[in-house]
């Protein structure tokens, strides 16, 4: 969501950026900064100076009030195309890592799945007809949770296996190993789920697609979207323990040495 605190602050800052707001301005200052230095006629740089600041507050309350709907527009377009670049970048870096973490490719793999559904998910949000938009934008909203749930999964994976690399005994790496391999395959299916899902909207208007059809598809959201949030909140528990074995260990050695 955007941080309408900056964006009010980048709207006035655009507007009073203008050049027909900053050129009288100046101007007035200018005038009285040069009449001020030659010591010539005080009065009429102090006017010059206000004229110039009356005019340049006059000039910014008419873009005000005339543009300013339009430069919200236009500011409000470029933060979503800045938290989107951000949001691109977040996931280039997670596929590197995915990448370098070891030789299992699934999880990058996953991820680019997701990436590639959501984008068809957005293309198909924008040739949607009217009859049909306000069902593929909820649809659209829990795909996004879902998506967006399914990338935090994949980040513990990456944190899971990293964990599991600085754990010496097999017993404690065990647990950390199976948590990460069913978040995978939840992670896949959930990605198969989007695939089945992206499908069934594709065929909106075909005959096959019954009000049941797509009353079963917000179902299988939800469910699959409260299944992501409890797999959240075991694993955060679970990487919690694993994380204190770890700190744990320089302890056990050395009273294990002694």
């Amino acid at each position: 969501m955007l941080d309408e605190a900056k964006l009010r602050k980048r709207v006035l800052l655009r507007l009073l950026g203008s050049p027909i707001v900053v050129a009288p301005f100046m101007l007035g200052m200018t005038v009285f900064t040069a009449l001020w230095a030659t010591g010539w006629r005080l009065g009429l740089g102090l006017f010059a100076a206000l004229a110039g600041v009356l005019t340049s507050a006059g000039a910014f309350v008419t873009r005000l009030l005339l543009n300013g709907e339009k430069t919200a527009r236009t500011v409000i377009a470029e933060m979503e195309r800045e938290g989107q670049e951000k949001r691109f970048a977040a996931l280039d870096e997670l596929d590197r890592r995915l990448v370098d973490a070891d030789d299992d490719p699934r999880p990058e793999t996953a991820l680019r799945d997701l990436r590639a559904l959501l984008k068809a998910f957005e293309e198909l949000e924008a040739e949607t007809d009217a009859a049909h938009l306000a069902l593929v934008l909820e649809v659209r909203a829990k795909v996004q949770q879902l998506f967006d749930q399914s990338v935090q999964m994949l980040e513990q994976t990456f944190k899971l296996g990293e964990t599991a690399k600085q754990l010496r005994m097999a017993a404690a790496r065990k647990p950390i190993l199976e948590q990460r391999e069913k978040i995978i395959e939840d992670v896949r299916a959930g990605a198969k789920q989007l695939g089945g899902t992206l499908a069934a909207l594709q065929r909106l208007g075909a005959a096959g697609s019954t009000d049941a059809n797509l009353a079963r598809l917000r179902e299988e959201l939800d469910q699959s979207l409260e299944v992501a949030n409890r797999v959240e909140a075991r694993l955060q528990s679970l990487l919690d323990t694993a994380t204190a074995e770890v700190r744990g260990q320089p302890l056990k050695d050395q009273q294990e040495k002694g």
